[in-house]
């Protein structure tokens, strides 16, 4: 077999004896094995031809029942000689190894010789008799001699187990055979559906594990033995010779899979563990050879692993065993078996046991009995977890009823605890309530004096605000009254005129007082001084409703807002606070309405501003700096940026800009609540805030708002 032959020491004996040169079949032979009655010649060429084979002088006169030829690629020409003695006037030969590249039988005839040829080079329907095995018709008529030729050319190991016989018994034994592996695919079937049902009960993977192998074990052998060619695949014969190669690494890889849970290998037998790694890979280095069609070395690979696969299970199986492991031990056993089917098959091959059913099939036997006691021993598995789990529970049961005991005596010292504990809390809680309340107390004092000094900037900001148009009307008030009272005086005059006296005279009068006060003058300047004074009331009321936009009385509901007017608000509010050399940009884009809390969010846009401009003033007042304010529409979100180029802020300090009480200013200017009280409105609104800065190039605080509130 391909997979099977490994190197072991035997005691090598010739049988005595000398065989004859000629098979003489008679009637109730049988199946005769005629491996000692042939001839070989090795032909190295590979390209000697029919004549020239009848003419050799060479051939060698094989000693065995089954000539072994090892591992060669040339090709080897066979020739036997048999007397017909019975009454079948037609022989069968059987050549009993499934898998060999090309086997051509030469039947000698009036003009030469008649060649029928077979192997696993061709598909399978090309063969006459529809068997794994290789059967040709000898034509012998009765009571005559005839000598025929064979030629055979394999890339692996060459066996030459040859058989003749007549059609009732070759066609016998070819039943017995497919019965045997009947009887085995039964076996392995039932070995298999019968784990797969106890995983789909129990869900423990090692039956899946072990499922898979006995799939791969047994598919292997019908590989073998050439049953998938006839079957499955009988047109593709380079592949039926690959699915050897490939299922023999299957089944290495899968037992070993098995094996690890099994035995437990990795706690208990760590080294063996990691070894068997170091196998799997020359497994699959193999397959991939064997897919590439290195074929040569893909054999020897084979036979290699196999005997470290053997080794190494029986190592580890003992090594447990002995450490008594009672899995270990069901293992042992089961490998033990098959390992004596490899034996025996092996020195079937060599000549050194008599080949016969047994023999040849003790490997299909050995893997058949493995099957069964390696699910014996997994249901014992089921049982010694069944028996774990009932001491388990015992024991859960004791440890539960000490437990129990333990508790109920406690539970009278936990009682009284509990009672001085609770009365311990009940004091605590007092105080708590006590700190609590203080604790609101102060943050309400804290919040409001953050109100308060907000509403102090406010305040000096809308005082400077409206003073410079109140001071502009009530400067332009005393030349204004000036002037309406000499327009006044110049009424008056007109209305001091008398006709009844010179008229000319008066009218003379009037004109020299006009040109003295320069009516045309007080005209223009009257209206100059008015529209000064209009100015500054309208100056004036744009502060009353910027102050009245700012502070929305409605704050408390959420409505439609434009975050435009309430950035223009702030910024009327706060333009006093702004230092000359500051040049305040806007870039205010056209943005529709979105649902806000606008007083809230005015109330973001003075903390804002009012640090951007603390941090600008810092730099001192020749410092030239800019406060840039971008209000964007990006997909449904609304973004505004506020860009100042101050002293900036250190990795430190935006780390805890938000915290509560955080501040950089010095005492009194601020109690570290504002940019607080912003990432809380932010976060009421669902929103975003975004801050880059870094030290001496100023900060860039970035708003991303929704259009609507989330609820």
């Amino acid at each position: 077999m391909r997979y099977i032959l490994f190197v072991i020491p035997v005691l090598v004996f010739f049988l005595n004896g000398k065989s004859q040169d000629t098979v003489f079949y008679r009637d109730g032979d049988g199946v005769r094995l005629i491996g000692k009655s042939i001839f070989m010649y090795r032909d190295a060429s590979g390209k000697m031809l029919i004549n020239e084979a009848h003419k050799q002088q060479g051939f060698e006169k094989s000693e065995i029942d089954v000539p072994n030829l090892g591992v060669s690629k040339n090709t080897f020409w066979f020739r036997f000689t048999v007397k017909n003695q019975s009454k079948e006037d037609k022989l069968l030969m059987e050549f009993s190894q499934p898998f060999v590249n090309v086997i051509e039988v030469y039947t000698p005839d009036g003009s030469g010789y008649k060649k029928q040829y077979a192997g696993d080079d061709f598909p399978f329907y090309v063969r006459k008799y529809n068997y794994p095995n290789f059967v040709f018709d000898l034509d012998v008529p009765s009571n005559q001699i005839r000598t025929f030729y064979m030629k055979v050319k394999g890339d692996e190991q060459v066996l030459i187990p040859v058989l003749i016989g007549s059609s009732t018994a070759i066609i016998k034994d070819l039943h017995n055979i497919d019965l045997i592996i009947g009887i085995y695919s039964g076996i392995i079937f039932a070995m298999l559906f019968y784990n797969l049902f106890i995983y789909f009960t129990v869900r423990d993977r090692i039956y899946l594990r072990y499922v898979v192998y006995i799939f791969c074990i047994g598919f292997t052998q019908a590989c073998i033995l050439g049953y998938p060619f006839q079957y499955f695949w009988p047109s593709s014969p380079g592949f039926a010779n690959l699915s050897i190669y490939l299922f023999s690494c299957a089944v290495s890889i899968s037992a070993l899979e098995f094996l690890k849970p099994f035995l437990n290998t990795k706690q208990l037998a760590p080294k063996m563990h990691k070894f068997s790694y170091l196998i799997t890979g020359l497994y699959l280095l193999t397959a991939v050879l064997s897919l590439t069609g290195v074929m040569d070395i893909a054999y020897l690979m084979v036979q290699g692993n196999a005997g470290f696969v053997a080794i190494y299970m029986l190592v580890v199986a003992v090594y447990l065993t002995g450490k008594g492991h009672k899995q270990a031990m069901f293992f042992l056993v089961a490998w033990s078996i098959m390992l004596v089917g490899i034996v025996v098959f092996i020195l079937k091959d060599f000549g050194l046991l008599p080949t016969n059913v047994f023999t040849s099939y003790t490997m299909p036997i050995g893997s058949a009995l493995e099957t069964i006691l390696l699910s014996f021993a997994l249901a014992d598995r089921i049982n010694t977890l069944k028996k774990e789990k009932e001491e388990s529970q015992i024991q859960a049961l004791l440890v539960s009823q000490q437990n129990q005991k333990l508790i109920q005596e406690q539970n009278i010292i936990l009682e009284q605890k509990v009672h001085e504990r609770t009365l311990e809390l009940e004091e605590t809680n007092e105080e708590l309530n006590v700190t609590l309340s203080y604790l609101k107390d102060t943050q309400t004092q804290l919040v409001n004096s953050e109100k308060m000094a907000s509403l102090g900037q406010l305040t000096a900001g809308i005082a400077h605000e409206i003073n410079n148009p109140i001071n502009f009307v009530s400067a332009n008030l005393k030349p204004l009254k000036a002037d309406i009272s000499e327009v006044l005086d110049v009424v008056a005059k007109y209305e001091g005129v008398r006709p009844e006296t010179d008229l000319a005279a008066q009218l003379q009068e009037i004109d020299k007082f006009k040109k003295q006060i320069d009516l045309d003058y007080l005209k223009t300047e009257i209206s100059t001084l008015l529209n000064g004074i209009e100015d500054g009331a309208r100056r004036t009321s744009e502060i009353v409703a910027g102050l009245k936009n700012f502070s929305r009385l409605d704050e408390s509901d959420v409505k439609e807002a434009y975050i435009n007017e309430g950035i223009e608000s702030t910024i009327v509010l706060i333009r006093s606070s702004i230092p000359k050399n500051v040049e305040l940009i806007l870039k205010l884009g056209n943005l529709p309405p979105i649902e806000c809390l606008p007083g809230k969010l005015n109330q973001v846009f003075m903390n804002i501003l009012t640090n951007a401009v603390y941090a600008m003033k810092a730099k001192g007042p020749e410092s030239v700096n800019k406060l840039t304010i971008t209000s964007t529409l990006k997909e449904d979100k609304i973004v505004v940026t506020f860009e100042d180029t101050g002293i900036g802020m250190s990795q430190e300090v935006k780390e805890k800009m938000f915290d509560p009480f955080f501040t950089t200013k010095d005492v009194g200017e601020g109690t570290g609540l504002g940019m607080s009280i912003v990432f809380k409105i932010i976060e009421s609104h669902h929103a975003k805030i975004e801050v880059d800065s870094e030290e001496g190039r100023g900060t860039r605080i970035t708003l991303v708002l929704n259009k609507k509130i989330s609820r």
